[in-house]
């Protein structure tokens, strides 16, 4: 508790210590106020010249958390949804715990932590707020009563837990939540435990993009499951070729994949012009590669069709521009 309450001034100092140390000599010509403040902690210098590069710069030892548990904590939030089945249309919710989308501490812990942590996954992206809006028309188009369902990169699950839980009577019979990242998986499964699904209706498994599909570690072959999802997940055009491979490999013949796509993808040299001047269209085209056919795009609901409640963590125009895309996987692909 005493760390807790000083952590203010503890994250000041190393972040500012951090920063003098990784700090060039023309770039600290121009960082008067964090030169000063380092000088301050140090004792002060009367020389108003820069630490050359070459000279040894201290750093405390706070003794702080090298994660980033020393700038954000998970939060239990409310999830909202329209009933599907409900004549009223009433607005139910559930739970997830999560933190706040990239803070800058977050940034510069990620950046510099010893053990290079990503809070991505952490996190609740508009992907998938926009699975949610669009719920209600995605679930007469594909089927999910009784299907088994894997999502890929679940993070804290929101999305496989919204197809869980928006439609008690057509929900899947088992969802495979999986990422590459164990601490995201671990949120996950606190979150599936916390909405109170059955032990026997989802697994929590470590999976990463681009492997067979029997590396999840079960008696599980090729084409075991009907329906495959991912919500924002695309927001690097490089992680398109093994997220396809990886849902080539795991879903079965006719079988369906529901991406839920906001277009802010970064891109590299080695990226084709195509997928900076339609991303979407870039991603279609590409996955016919990997047989899988697109059967149908859903909008984001018009302004006016926007729910508030459901828009609590959202801002209204933040999946504007994006679309869930519908993919069958063709009986040519099968290999």
């Amino acid at each position: 508790d005493d760390v807790r309450q000083q952590q203010p001034k503890h994250i000041v100092h190393h972040l500012t210590l951090t920063f003098q140390k990784n700090m060039s000599a023309a770039a600290c010509e121009n960082s008067a106020v964090t030169r000063s403040a380092y000088e301050e902690h140090d004792g002060g210098d009367d020389d108003d010249s820069c630490t050359s590069s070459n000279e040894p710069t201290r750093e405390e030892d706070w003794g702080l958390p090298q994660d980033f548990s020393l700038f954000a904590e998970h939060e239990f939030e409310e999830v909202f949804y329209s009933s599907i089945n409900d004549r009223e249309n009433s607005i139910r919710s559930f739970k997830i715990q999560c933190i706040v989308p990239n803070s800058p501490l977050d940034i510069m812990n990620k950046s510099k932590s010893e053990k290079q942590y990503d809070a991505t996954g952490h996190c609740v992206w508009a992907g998938a707020f926009l699975l949610i809006h669009c719920i209600d028309r995605l679930k007469p188009q594909v089927p999910l009563a009784k299907k088994r369902v894997i999502e890929f990169g679940c993070g804290t699950g929101i999305g496989g837990l919204a197809l869980m839980l928006a439609d008690e009577l057509s929900a899947p019979s088992v969802m495979y939540f999986t990422d590459n990242d164990p601490a995201a998986l671990r949120v996950c499964e606190r979150n599936c435990s916390v909405n109170n699904l059955s032990e026997e209706s989802y697994a929590v498994k470590e999976l990463s993009w681009g492997c067979d599909i029997s590396v999840l570690g079960e008696p599980l072959r090729n084409g075991f499951f009907d329906v495959a999802l991912a919500t924002d997940v695309l927001y690097d055009v490089d992680l398109i070729d093994p997220l396809f491979t990886s849902v080539g490999s795991c879903v079965r013949e006719d079988g369906i994949f529901i991406l839920s796509h906001i277009p802010r993808a970064c891109y590299n040299d080695n990226n084709p012009p195509e997928a900076i001047q339609d991303l979407e269209k870039y991603i279609i085209d590409q996955a016919a590669n990997y047989g899988l056919d697109l059967i149908t795009t859903i909008s984001p609901p018009r302004e006016e069709e926007l729910q508030e409640n459901i828009l609590k963590w959202c801002a209204r125009t933040a999946f504007s521009a994006g679309s869930i895309i519908i993919f069958r996987r063709n009986l040519n692909s099968l290999g």
